[in-house]
């Protein structure tokens, strides 16, 4: 009796919360595609973002063309504008989203996009584009990609636009986007002076040792020409024991893969510094590790007593040239060992050491925050918008 009584009360004060709140479906409060961009309009250019160069809200290129010397891609067709969702109608659960806060002129974005403008008078753009992009609906419109016939798991607009979605009173949007978006802004923040620390290390490495600007630029007395197995050890990575693909209570160490993170183990190799590097399949993407983990077999291994001398080094090989693999690419640990480097004297290792460290460690600070802010973020998320916290509360908090 008493449970039921609690749980009649539960109920009710959510739906207090809810007052004003109805679901509507989501080609109700917003319109997709209603902007389209033709060769006979002759921009004089052309400012193109593709599909591939967006994952979780983060931009990474967008190309500027030009019709009279360029290929004009002929995906290149649909027009966005500030507030506007992209979002990829193939394959899903690769993130490949976002939302406008700025747009160049002549801009075009890849018909791989659904592009969802918000009717403002019915609903808060910032808003639907956090609904869109909680993890029970990406697994949802990515069930329904998979039973597309397409090559691809594949999404038709009126997939999105059919979504139903709880729809809280505008000002509740906004409240529910701002408190949203304060985090996420925290986040691009880190990630600016995450990128800062790290170019500023690199600029410290181009000046010491490829440039030699603090010795006259020529390569100091003392200094000689070695190998990048004198200055690490490099072993392989191992087949992990088990295998998951989210954490879970047997399964609690990150097992990294050749190019990121491909899933949790129940045992770990490593939990001193470690730099790693794919062995086989993707070649040059260089994780940092200082954490319990397990590289896989298809990885790369490297300690050394200079990290960050060792990770400055890899940033800049040409893996292409030590390629051995005829159906996927690979690199054999005596190839990465053989790499040609300067070797300084152990003075101005050990200066460029402390400097780098330094800066990295602060990298790692904002990481770190970062992820915890993530964290954050993801566990309100479905609570917000599904009316179970009360976004006031979080305010007032």
């Amino acid at each position: 009796m008493i449970a039921a009584k609690n749980a009649s009360a539960a109920a009710k004060a959510l739906a207090d919360k809810k007052v004003g709140w109805k679901t509507v479906k989501l080609g109700e409060v917003c319109d997709v595609n209603v902007d389209a961009y033709s060769p006979s309009e002759k921009w004089p250019y052309i400012n193109y973002l593709d599909t591939g160069s967006v994952t979780c809200n983060h931009i990474q290129e967008i190309q500027a063309l030009d019709p009279r010397t360029d290929k004009i891609p002929s995906r290149a067709r649909r027009k966005a504008r500030i507030g506007s969702i992209l979002y990829s109608t193939v394959r899903p659960n690769q993130r490949h989203y976002a939302i406008l806060k700025s747009v160049p002129a002549n801009f075009l974005v890849s018909t791989g996009f659904a592009v969802i403008d918000v009717i403002p008078s019915l609903s808060d753009s910032t808003f639907l584009y956090y609904f869109l992009t909680q993890d029970s609906v990406v697994d949802s419109l990515q069930v329904v990609a998979e039973q597309s016939v397409s090559t691809y798991p594949s999404l038709n607009p009126s997939d999105i636009m059919n979504l139903s979605i709880p729809l809280p009173p505008l000002p509740i949007q906004r409240k529910i986007a701002a408190v949203l978006g304060a985090i996420d802004d925290k986040i691009e923040n880190n990630r600016k002076i995450c990128a800062n620390l790290e170019a500023q290390a690199q600029a410290l490495f181009k000046s010491w040792f490829v440039d030699f600007e603090p010795f006259g630029g020529k390569m100091p007395e003392g200094w000689k020409m070695g190998k990048l197995g004198d200055v690490a050890e490099i072993t392989s990575g191992k087949r992990p024991p088990t295998r998951a693909n989210e954490k879970d209570c047997e399964n609690q160490y990150p097992l990294l893969g050749a190019s990121c993170i491909m899933g949790y183990t129940s045992e770990f190799m490593y939990e001193e510094p470690i730099l790693v590097t794919g062995r086989v399949g993707t070649h040059g993407v260089i994780q940092r590790s200082c954490e319990k983990c397990w590289p896989s077999d298809n990885t790369l291994v490297l300690k050394s007593e200079y990290y960050e001398f060792v990770y400055q080094l890899l940033l800049k090989v040409d893996y292409s040239l030590m390629n051995r693999g005829s159906t996927q690419p690979l690199i054999t640990q005596s190839d990465l060992k053989g790499v040609a480097i300067i070797k300084p004297d152990e003075t101005k290792l050990k200066e460029f050491e402390g400097r780098a460290s330094t800066l990295m460690a602060m990298r790692l600070e904002k990481d770190q925050e970062s992820r915890a802010l993530a964290e954050m973020r993801d566990a309100l998320l479905p609570k917000l918008m599904s009316g179970e916290i009360d976004v006031s509360e979080v305010i007032s908090a």
